[in-house]
């Protein structure tokens, strides 16, 4: 599985969690679930090396 997935999956399990009736944890599971989706995005331009991609070198 790619790393990306993996994040997305984390995602999805945090907003699962989020059905939370207090209002402040939900928000901090919706908030985690927003980062796991900035990583996916992020492991996008990251090589197996854990350097970026020549892609992602190109807009620099």
């Amino acid at each position: 599985m790619r790393r990306e997935d993996e994040y997305m999956q984390l995602a999805d399990s945090a907003r699962r969690r989020g059905g939370e009736q207090n209002a402040q944890l939900k928000a901090q599971w919706e908030i985690l679930a927003a980062t796991y989706v900035q990583l996916a995005d992020q492991s996008k331009n990251i090589d197996d090396t854990g350097t970026k991609s020549k892609g992602a070198l190109q807009g620099l």
